[in-house]
């Protein structure tokens, strides 16, 4: 049992360290950014407080949901409607649609949002502390297993 715990822990820490490298990568290279949602005006589908991932692409569709440059800072909304690189984008819980923006102000699409994603970012030391615990102590079991074979 200790020993098939061990191979359990063993496989879940090489997933992490695959998962967190990949992560780093991502981020070093500039492919992937993440940002923090701070208002309302995409509510039902993401939320305040949400973490948002963004990936850069070379073409953006209508119905993607994007993340561009303004003057103040940052907005993510979905895109409404395209006319060549004029884009309309709109918050989906706003009534009036946003101003024109050149494609060229775009940041990325959003390609995942809130969920187990804002658990993990939030609570990623806590995590990392707990899966450390417990493969320290399936290496105590499997340890103890192997001492009491001899």
């Amino acid at each position: 049992m200790a020993n098939l715990i061990k191979k359990i822990f063993d496989i879940i820490l090489v997933l992490i360290i695959v998962a967190l490298s990949s992560y780093f990568a991502l981020r070093c290279f500039n492919i992937i950014k993440i940002y923090i949602v701070k208002t309302g005006s995409m509510e039902d589908n993401i939320h305040i407080g949400d973490y948002i991932f963004i990936v850069k692409k070379s073409k953006y569709n209508v119905g993607d949901v994007v993340t561009y440059k303004d003057n103040d800072g940052f907005i993510t909304h979905r895109i409404i409607a395209k006319n060549g690189n004029k884009i309309t984008t709109k918050g989906d819980a706003n009534n009036v649609e946003d101003e024109k923006i050149d494609e060229s102000a775009i940041v990325g699409k959003v390609i995942l949002s809130g969920g187990i994603l804002n658990i993990i970012i939030n609570y990623k030391y806590t995590i990392a502390g707990l899966l450390l615990l417990l493969y320290l102590f399936s290496c105590y079991l499997y340890k103890e297993k192997n001492k009491n074979q001899e």
